[in-house]
């Protein structure tokens, strides 16, 4: 699987969500995922994205997709769900981030995510969450579970409900890393079932069997559980345990537990770190125990196979008290004193055959001298074994050839591995006797019923359990050896079995059920299987070089190199540089594994001669442990069929995946959050680790949009046949139809599919009907438990309330008399009292006056003559303070004013040479101006008066439309007259119903008044028809009416905002008109008054050429400032038409209101389309200008054809190149009618250009011919501008270029108004046409009104 691909990563999101603030996830080296703040939008545009980061850092990087877009955070309120599939965006950052949010804020270990249960080790005291009344939460809940929170209690709940509900065995599959807390979890799997399913107290006072079954975990953990690099409580061993169940009471009666591969090299070899197994620790702390003694056994650093790994000890941990838990189990299940001393003597021997050491000798190696205590105490004491065949067989190997048997020495290596294999022969059927033992404790109770009291068939009936698989997780260390690869092969079944139920099985029932599904792709790792255990497979050419008297792990690596069937296997890979090495590609990570070893391990074997001497000890134990495998075979041939490890561990496999299939799987995935083993501390790299690897992030994806729970519908139907009873026998005869019908009363759509034979529901909808269910039962309990306990109630109520009565009224005689008393004396004391209170209050009173009224005189007199002195005291303050305080103002204010007057006088000077120089600029283009107004204003009245034609045709098309709705008034006075009509025929029906009570009142009386009935009958039948028809179509012309006047108001309430729109622009023009007209006056005004300043002799100098080109931009801009009053002041012209009179609330004014507002709005978008064109235009002339400037510079004897025949050239070979690139540009491929059409607009534009060059050509001509007709009549040469000098004759040149720009202005006025009257013609001709369409609606109301009114 790549670990870089991310859940979501496909899917993309709408790129209107990513609004700057939008909250993001980043990659981040260290923390995976990142939270950050998009600062800026994104749209399909966007090339790169900048994201302000949690850490307060900005980054920015590229995209070139959608698909590249960072993934969108939930919001905050879905953040901490404690199922992964509620939200709302699915991929590997919330995933990741929800899980985080949950352990370490929350405390929150266990996380649903779908159908599989995430569970993080907190290495912490979580005991509070495991206890008795926890269990009692969950027990029973039944489907329910699953809307309480996340527990692994709730998870054997549901698997215990379901094997009752369903009749189906289950099983809990427990997988995850190496300390993840898999044992944990299962542990606290079997207490839960052990507790909710108790068999009961056994009458002959024997253990119960959930007892027997919690009994044998520490058993299991003392023999199997090491401590390891990761964990230090690691099972070394894979265990299914079987729980049995009785059919009818879901009981336990009886368990089985199957063990796979032990590792039994780590008896004779621990890395840094790590521990043997727990049990000889145990032995080694409590050696002075009474069942110890006899051992004689010293302090673990005395064993060679217990001081490899280093420090022994692990932190929170007792061995001493865990060997006396170990003892206690082993009584509860049975285990005699006898068996139990035998099992601890069998281990003490493992220990001291570990300390016998051995020396290169002169033919071969031999026992070593320092040994020879240990040797001899452990044949003599403890195994009861000839020392002498020890010594011999354990330094030699027996050889038998064909004919003849030799004896061949063994180094001192092969005879440390001989003694290493014995030691782990040993102990592998020690701890396959242990279990076999455990397991007919556990089915004791079975075993008895079965034989006894049980027919076949109630046998065929108990074969239901609950299955527990603990199996070590996926491994891969610095050097991984034959146990790796074993675990990770089992690992690699596990993880098939996982995605056949999760992803293929669901995909595929689906399509068989034709559901609609979409097909979700997942990783297959059958490569990986077919890689290890196929014909061609890893394990079989392993087997095969066992079977090889020479095979070696160079030969089998040789194998597996030159192999055909595996070099196309994409699964297997070998290391660049040639090593002892290979390389598998697993599902959770690519492994690397040394082949030293392999073969040897795989074979497993141990010399028969030293066989012979283990069966021939006189210790009975020994001897029948190991008894069966001395007799499997003792010939070569019978050797050769001994399965290898590999090939039984396969084979157990493949067991273990038949019944995990047999039966309806939950899991459990289990996190280990740190390698540190800090408690709720939260590492995302190992985390995401995990979840890519055990498949969570692909169960969240499948979960989220399958159907996780699925019933037939026979079974459906009986469990929630109470959900629909409206037919009662539909849930037996139909059952399929009355799943629909439950399902569509009580889920929503979407969350089911009905297939053929089976219904499908989504993730928590299971919980949902078991709910609704749980409240219909409920509540019909209740109705029977209120009515019974009402009637209870009544007949207590009946006899309280007269036995009450009985008492209360001679209650009340007696309170009545003894009140009356009361108040007698009560009214007497009252009277006393008020006389003697009040005369004392009253000389109290006096008292209190007379002081208060002296204090209170004494007090004033002195604070008003406090504040007399305070008010002479501020006054004379106050006289001192002005006087100072105007002589010092005086004298700033002298000092001030003489400064401003000198800034002033200073200013005023520069911004009078300033307006100077502006004046004269502009004083050319006043007149210009007044001329223009005049022609304008004689067009503008022409078109005003064609607006008011127009407008009296719209006020007949109004008047035509008032008729319509004085029609539509009528129609609604029609409709009331229906209306009172349809009243009176409800009252008919009324009457028609009380004569129809007295004709069944008589029918019994007389039967001749039979047909009579059946007559009337017949008429309230024709009546009833008549009046629901006339309700009807009442209604429905009603409806039709009333939508047809909302549209109409809204329709005016938008034109309504539309006119008050326009109305506002037009305001604007208008003061801006006001206001240039303003600015022209008061131009007048100061060029008259500054008439004599430009005559004076000061201002005569010469104009350099600076100043010519600032009356040439003046110029311009004064054309440009004519234009823009030009568009103004027809603008204002037209929009103060005024409007025809009409009444406000009228439909004519309606009408006319809409036509005006229409009207306006399309004068307004022409108005600005010109403006803009004259923008343009005045570019243009800009252009012209300078170009024209530039004429007059050059020489008049400058030929004047030269000049045109250049300015030609350059305008026709601008012509001529825009025309062939456009004309490339269509040919290119892009000739779709959008690209023709802005072609033909561009060159219609370079036509009319190219017509207004030709103008602009023949007007230049004419002024230049006039220019050199003047020159020759005996004007001297105009200087060129850049000479420094200008003489007298400037003034005429000015002038003739006034006259040209003059007629510039006139022709492009001429031409605006010529626009301007086709705009308005056009106007005209689409305002006739929304006439016509609007009395076309006006006639098509009128028929509609007629045909309701029929």
């Amino acid at each position: 699987m790549d670990g870089g691909v991310t859940l979501g990563r496909g899917h993309v999101f709408p790129v209107q969500n990513y609004k700057k603030g939008a909250r993001i996830w980043h990659r981040h080296p260290h923390l995976v995922w990142i939270g950050g703040v998009l600062e800026e939008d994104v749209s399909f545009q966007t090339r790169q994205i900048r994201i302000r980061l949690e850490d307060d850092t900005s980054v920015e990087y590229d995209i070139t997709s959608l698909e590249q877009l960072p993934f969108l955070r939930n919001p905050s309120f879905l953040v901490g769900k404690d199922d992964l599939t509620l939200l709302s965006y699915l991929h590997e950052p919330a995933v990741l981030h929800n899980l985080q949010v949950r352990f370490v804020n929350n405390n929150s270990i266990y996380t649903y995510c779908g159908i599989v249960l995430v569970a993080i080790n907190p290495y912490a005291d979580c005991s509070h969450i495991y206890s008795k009344e926890i269990i009692q939460v969950y027990q029973g809940a039944g489907k329910s579970a699953r809307e309480m929170d996340p527990h692994i209690f709730a998870v054997a709940e549901e698997a215990h409900f379901d094997m009752g509900a369903f009749g189906k065995s289950q099983s809990i599959i427990v997988s995850g890393e190496s300390g993840a807390g898999k044992t944990v979890s299962a542990k606290f799997v079997m207490r839960y079932l052990a507790s909710v399913a108790a068999s009961g107290s056994r009458r002959d006072g024997s253990t119960s069997i959930e007892a027997r079954v919690l009994a044998s975990n520490p058993i299991m953990e003392s023999i199997g559980n090491a401590k390891t690099i990761r964990n230090d409580n690691s099972s070394r061993f894979g265990k299914f345990i079987q729980i049995n169940f009785c059919d009818r009471s879901r009981r336990i009666v009886g368990a089985e537990m199957k063990t796979y591969l032990l590792e039994k090299s780590r008896l004779v070899f621990q890395a840094p770190g790590e521990r043997n197994y727990h049990i000889f620790y145990q032995l080694c702390a409590a050696r002075n125990h009474q069942v110890l003694k006899d051992l004689h056994l010293g302090p673990c650093e005395s064993y060679a196979y217990l001081t490899q790994g280093g420090d022994s000890r692990i932190p929170g941990v007792n061995d001493c008290s865990d060997f006396d838990e170990l003892l206690k189990a082993l009584n509860l299940l049975g285990f005699e004193d006898k068996q139990t001393s035998d099992v601890f003597r069998l281990l003490a021997g493992l220990l001291l055959l570990g300390n016998v050491h051995f020396e290169n000798g002169e033919v071969g190696s031999a026992v070593s001298a320092r040994s020879n205590q240990e040797i001899a105490r452990l044949c003599a004491e403890i195994w009861e074994i000839s020392e002498q065949d020890l010594r011999v067989w354990l330094t030699r190997r027996e050889i038998r050839a064909v004919n003849e048997v030799v004896a061949k020495p063994l180094t001192k290596n092969e005879a440390i591995r001989s003694r290493d294999a014995l030691t782990k022969m040993l102990y592998a059927h020690l701890f396959g006797w242990l279990v076999n033992k455990i397991n007919e404790a556990l089915n004791e109770e079975e075993n008895t019923n079965t034989n006894i009291n049980m027919t076949p068939n109630r046998r065929k009936r108990m074969d239901r359990f609950i299955g527990v698989l603990d199996i070590y997780g996926f491994e891969t260390f610095d050097v991984n050896s034959f146990e790796q690869f074993s675990i990770n092969y089992a690992n690699e079944k596990l993880q098939q079995q996982f995605n056949q139920h999760v992803f293929k099985l669901e995909q595929e029932e689906y399509v068989r059920e034709e559901i609609e599904w979409v097909r979700v792709d997942f990783h297959d790792n059958q490569p990986a299987i077919d890689l290890i255990e196929g014909p061609v497979g890893m394990i079989n050419l392993l087997d095969e070089q066992c079977k090889r008297l020479n095979g070696s792990d160079s030969d089998w690596l040789s194998q597996l190199s030159n192999s055909g069937e595996l070099k196309k296997n994409p699964q297997l890979a070998f290391p660049r540089v040639r090593s002892n090495d290979f390389i598998v590609r697993h599902f959770a990570a690519d492994v690397t594994y040394t082949t030293d070893g392999f073969v040897e391990k795989n074979r497993d074997a141990i010399g028969e001669q030293l066989l012979d001497v283990v069966v021939a000890s006189r210790f009975d134990f020994i001897r029948n442990i190991v008894g069966p495998a001395a007799s499997s075979g003792s010939t070569p041939g019978k050797r050769a069929t001994k399965k290898t490890v590999a090939s039984q561990f396969r084979d157990s496999l493949k067991e273990l995946m038949q019944v995990l299939c047999s039966t309806r799987p939950h899991y459990v995935r289990c996190i280990k959050p740190n390698d540190s083993k800090i408690s709720f501390d939260f590492e995302p790299k190992r985390a995401i680790q995990q979840l890519r690897a055990c498949g969570v992030l692909e169960t969240v994806r499948i979960s989220a949009a399958g159907f996780p729970s699925r019933y037939p519908y026979d079974e459906f139907a009986r469990r929630y046949r109470v959900l629909y009873t409206k037919e009662a026998a539909l849930w037996r005869d139909k059952p399929k139809q009355f799943a629909e019908l439950a399902c569509q009363q009580c889920l929503e759509d979407g969350k089911y599919a009905l297939g053929k034979t089976k219904i499908f529901l989504r993730t928590g909808q299971v919980a949902v009907l078991e709910r609704v269910r749980l409240d219909t039962l409920a509540a019909a309990a209740v109705i029977i438990q209120k009515t019974w306990k009402g009637f209870l109630a009544r007949r207590k109520y009946e006899t309280m309330r007269r036995s009450l009565l009985i008492v209360q009224a001679s209650l009340k005689a007696f309170l009545g008399f003894r009140r009356i008393k009361y108040l007698q004396m009560h009214r007497a004391a009252i009277t006393m009292q008020s006389a003697v209170r009040g005369f004392i209050q009253k000389r109290k009173y006096e008292k209190i006056r007379n002081a208060v009224i002296g204090i209170q005189a004494a007090f004033k007199a002195n604070r008003v003559r406090r504040y007399v002195e305070k008010l002479r005291y501020e006054k004379s303050a106050i006289t001192i303070q002005a006087a100072w305080r105007g002589y010092s103002v005086r004298r700033e204010q002298i000092a001030r004013r003489k400064k401003v007057v000198m800034v002033q006088c200073a200013v005023r000077k520069w911004l009078a040479k300033r307006r100077l120089r502006e004046l004269k600029i502009e004083a050319r283009s006043v007149g210009h101006l007044q001329k223009l107004n005049t022609g304008l204003e004689n067009k503008i009245i022409e078109l005003q008066m064609r607006l008011d034609t127009a407008n009296g045709r719209t006020k007949e098309e109004t008047e035509k439309l008032a008729t319509a709705s004085k029609d539509l008034e009528k129609t609604k006075a029609e409709l009331a007259m229906m209306e009172a009509e349809r009243l009176t025929l409800l009252e008919a029906r009324h009457r028609v119903e009380v004569l129809q009570e007295e004709v069944e009142r008589l029918e019994t009386e007389c039967d001749l008044k039979e047909a009579q009935r059946g007559g009337m009958e017949t008429k309230v039948v024709e009546l009833q028809s008549r009046l629901d028809q006339m309700q009807s179509e009442s209604v429905q012309t009603i409806a039709e009416l009333t939508e047809q006047l909302e549209k109409a108001q809204a329709k005016k309430a938008v034109w309504d905002e539309e006119r008050q729109t326009m109305e506002d622009e037009l305001k604007s023009e208008r003061t801006a008109r006001h206001a240039l007209d303003g600015e022209v006056a008061a131009m007048r005004e100061q060029l008259m008054k500054n008439v004599d300043i430009f005559e004076s002799a000061t201002f005569q100098k010469r104009p350099s050429p600076r100043k010519n080109r600032e009356e040439v931009e003046a110029s311009s801009r004064t054309t440009s400032n004519l234009s823009q009053l030009t568009g103004s002041l027809s603008a204002d012209t037209l929009g103060a038409v005024p409007p025809p009179i009409t009444s406000r609330g009228s439909p004519e004014a309606q009408l006319n209101d809409m036509a005006m507002i229409f009207e306006q709005l399309k004068m307004i978008n022409d108005l600005r389309q010109r403006n803009e064109h004259c923008q343009r235009e005045t570019e243009r002339m800009k252009a012209i200008l300078e170009a024209s400037a530039l004429i007059e510079t050059l020489d008049k004897k400058t030929s004047l054809k030269a000049f045109e025949s250049i300015r030609v050239g350059e305008l026709e070979g601008a012509y001529n190149r825009l025309k062939s690139d456009m004309e490339r540009i269509v040919s290119s491929g892009q000739s779709d009618q959008s690209m023709r059409s802005v072609f033909e607009r561009i060159m219609e534009e370079n036509e009319r250009l190219r017509d207004e060059a030709v103008e602009l050509r023949s007007m230049l001509s004419s002024h230049f011919e006039r220019q050199s007709v003047a020159g020759s009549s005996g004007y001297r040469r105009s200087p060129r501008p850049d000479s420094g000098h200008c003489s007298g004759a400037d003034s005429e040149d000015g002038s003739s270029s006034a006259d040209l720009e003059e007629d510039l202005c006139i022709e492009r006025q001429c031409r605006q108004l010529k626009n301007l009257a086709e705009n308005l013609t056009k106007m005209l001709t689409n305002q006739n046409l929304e006439i016509e369409r609007l009395q076309q609606q006006l006639r098509f109301s009128e028929s509609q009104i007629v045909f309701v009114s029929f």
